[in-house]
């Protein structure tokens, strides 16, 4: 006699509870003796920023490179004098010097034929590197009157940079303490019973800096008036990972 169809189904309900129950229980008792774990962690370090990096140049084209030449140089130290004035304690250093020729590229594509030479144009820029801040905008409306602002770009100086070093690697550790932690209490283990077998520091290259602040990079801006310029902050990040061990 075939049993009734709710009789069945009651009977697979209490097999499926029963398989979960023993599934719970296997979780339960996963072993973890011995276990190995890779943990990474993230340390980071935020800071003001405390450098500018401002690049100003001039270039022009002609047909003789000497005058060229000329007219660059003269206009560069014009405006390398104007740069002095504005702001003495700034260093600045030439950023590029280039000289190469003009060809006619477009009507020689339109008439299908060989370009030719028609003029050449140089270029020339100067990087100045800055902590005052507070002269900022004057030094850089002043040197517009003579030069074209190419970029401006706020960042850390490498003492502050050396400074944070210590601070990185602590955050970084701070943090992997943390993730074993989490680690020790997702398995159940107390935190004692993890040892460190090995601890790696990202290389450079793995390293991320993110920079916030006002960063311009264009040919002109046009008006010489004082820019808003905010210096923002740089966020340093590490990465250590590590082996560890649970008893």
């Amino acid at each position: 006699m075939t049993p009734p169809e709710g009789i069945c189904m009651l009977k697979q309900l209490v097999l499926l509870a029963m398989f979960g129950s023993a599934q719970l229980a296997m979780a339960d008792t996963l072993p973890t003796d011995n276990s190995l774990v890779t943990v990474t962690a993230i340390g980071t370090v935020t800071a003001p920023n405390d450098e500018a990096h401002l690049v100003f140049g001039y270039e022009e084209q002609g047909k003789e490179k000497a005058a060229l030449a000329s007219s660059v140089n003269l206009r560069l130290k014009q405006g390398i004098a104007a740069l002095k004035k504005a702001n003495p304690n700034a260093r600045l250093a030439l950023d590029s010097y280039r000289t190469y020729a003009i060809y006619d590229e477009a009507a020689a594509r339109v008439q299908k034929r060989e370009a030719q030479q028609i003029g050449w144009r140089v270029s020339q820029q100067v990087r100045l590197v800055t902590n005052d801040f507070a002269s900022l905008p004057v030094t850089v409306a002043e040197a517009q009157k003579i030069l074209v602002l190419k970029d401006v770009a706020f960042g850390l100086s490498e003492e502050t940079k050396a400074k944070l070093e210590q601070r990185r690697v602590e955050a970084a550790y701070r943090s992997l303490e943390e993730q074993v932690g989490f680690i020790a209490g997702a398995m159940r283990r107390p935190v004692g019973d993890a040892k460190l077998e090995s601890l790696d520091f990202s290389n450079a290259d793995v390293q991320r800096v993110q920079v916030t602040g006002s960063r311009i990079s264009r040919a002109d801006l046009g008006e010489v008036e004082e820019p808003s310029l905010q210096p923002g902050e740089t966020r340093l990040e590490l990465r250590a990972t590590a082996k560890v061990r649970f008893k």
